[in-house]
């Protein structure tokens, strides 16, 4: 019987990644289609097709990466030097956290984070000319100092960060 139920749930899986998601995948795509010719920019269903095709999230991200100490980084007892903690040098490893990404209604003069240890989010506001999704970095200078970093592949130009520098004296 269980050989049977087995058969049954793999066609049924089969059938679904062969003819059900492709369909759905088309119907997503001209919805998709439809937002953006109705003047939404930054449609993104990428996540929401992969989960259609059962794309599993990695084990480890880019931020735990980011988080976890080197083997190297030790004090003078050879035990680990933590997170957050300075080095014999005054070197601090930073925690990492991610920004939250921006939806189709969320502010994209904004971008918000939660910092470690905290429960509320912060929302910073970002210089003239750059958007939510431009953001590839916000590094937590001290409290409420913020420094921002544009993807490589924003619409941002260098041109533009100089014009902005000069505008607000940095």
């Amino acid at each position: 019987m269980s050989n049977v139920w087995s058969a049954i749930k793999s066609a049924a899986l089969w059938a679904w990644r062969m003819i059900g998601a492709p369909l759905v995948v088309i119907l997503i795509a001209l919805a998709a289609l439809m937002l953006v010719a109705l003047g939404l920019k930054n449609v993104q269903v990428g996540g929401l097709i992969a989960a259609l095709f059962g794309k599993k999230d990695p084990k480890h991200t880019a931020i735990d990466i980011a988080n976890s100490v080197p083997s190297g980084r030790v004090d003078g007892d050879g035990k680990l030097i933590p997170v957050g903690t300075p080095d014999s040098k005054g070197m601090t490893q930073a925690p990492v956290v991610a920004i939250e990404s921006p939806g189709v209604f969320s502010n994209p003069d904004t971008v918000k984070f939660t910092p470690p240890g905290e429960s509320k989010p912060v929302e910073v506001k970002l210089p003239d000319g750059v958007k939510a999704n431009d953001v590839e970095h916000i590094v937590v200078v001290k409290p409420d100092t913020f420094v921002v970093t544009v993807k490589d592949s924003s619409g941002v130009t260098g041109q533009k960060i100089e014009d902005l520098l000069k505008k607000y004296g940095g």
